[in-house]
């Protein structure tokens, strides 16, 4: 009896091991249309091999838009690159025109990121200028040699970081029993350039950026000046005209930077002298969600999906 068992079992594993193979084979007829090289790793963790379901979503959902079965498509980690993925598969899958698709929808992505234009300009009417002391007080007109510099217009060049903050702000409704605070969705961009003065006060918002700038000139002379933020980014502009967003600028480490302010993703309790959340996957995620919520050109360079996309590398015939 124990014989016969077996053998059975030896049967049996023989035929699970033949399917396997076999399995094997049919997918081995596979074989790589493209790879896609993206701006990060498009594994879950830097120690794992699991493609983000992001990623598999976002790329699933614009090959359907080709009227393609992304059943008859593979996504597979490139070998030799986490931030690569493959696109695989079989020979008879897809037609001709399919294909030609195919590729044109994903070349279309290279060219739109070299399109987007970071850049801009600030314009600071010095005419207008206002001494400032401590605190808020107004001394009246700035010195002549301020006025004089008179419309100041400033050329801007910046660039995303790839990572983004999540501040804390205390809420005004709330009491000292339930103290609690927003958490504020933020992007940095860095200013290629210095200005050629430090910005203490700036937060704008609306489609014309306009506001009260309060500054600090390189003589140490603080005074308040209308001001105003132009960007020649079409996409960004139309963003910024939906409303819910904030610009400011801020000099963190000696650095001019760009801050935008998506919003609030939620509330915590308000803790004093915590003004940044430092150690919680789930807001940053959120966050970065947002972000790349928010559309181009925040999508390229924030969050996950298809816009993160650097280029296209086809695999010849052959």
């Amino acid at each position: 009896m124990k014989g016969r068992f077996a053998r059975t079992a030896v049967k049996i594993v023989g035929c699970v091991a033949v399917v396997a193979v076999c399995m094997v084979m049919l997918r081995d007829d596979r074989s790589t249309f493209m790879t896609l090289y993206f701006q990060e790793s498009v594994t879950r963790t830097s120690a794992s091999d699991e493609i983000d379901p992001r990623y598999v979503q976002a790329l699933q959902q614009i090959i359907a838009t080709q009227q393609i079965d992304t059943q008859k498509i593979d996504l597979v980690l490139d070998p030799d690159s986490r931030r690569a993925l493959q696109l695989r598969f079989a020979d008879d899958a897809l037609n001709a025109r399919q294909r030609q698709d195919l590729r044109a929808l994903f070349e279309s992505f290279e060219p739109a990121r070299e399109a987007a234009r970071l850049s801009g300009r600030l314009m600071v009417d010095m005419r207008q200028a206002r001494k400032l002391g401590l605190g808020v007080y107004d001394f009246g007109p700035a010195p002549r040699e301020i006025v004089a510099l008179g419309e100041v217009s400033l050329p801007l060049h910046f660039s995303f970081r790839s990572g983004i903050d999540v501040q804390l702000r205390r809420k005004e409704q709330a009491t000292a029993q339930k103290p609690q605070a927003d958490m504020i969705c933020e992007a940095n961009a860095r200013l290629q350039a210095a200005l050629p003065f430090e910005v203490t006060e700036f937060d704008v918002s609306g489609s014309d950026l306009r506001g009260e700038m309060k500054l600090r000139m390189a003589s140490g002379e603080q005074v308040q000046a209308p001001a105003q933020l132009f960007f020649d980014d079409q996409q960004l502009l139309e963003r910024l005209e939906m409303g819910g967003m904030r610009v400011r600028i801020d000099r963190p480490d000696t650095v001019d930077r760009l801050v935008f302010e998506f919003g609030s993703i939620g509330t915590v309790r308000y803790q004093p002298y915590m003004y940044f959340i430092r150690n919680d996957p789930e807001a940053f995620d959120a966050c970065r969600a947002v972000a790349y919520q928010s559309g181009r050109p925040f999508s390229f360079y924030l969050g996950e999906g298809v816009d993160r996309l650097l280029k296209v590398r086809f695999q010849p015939p052959g």
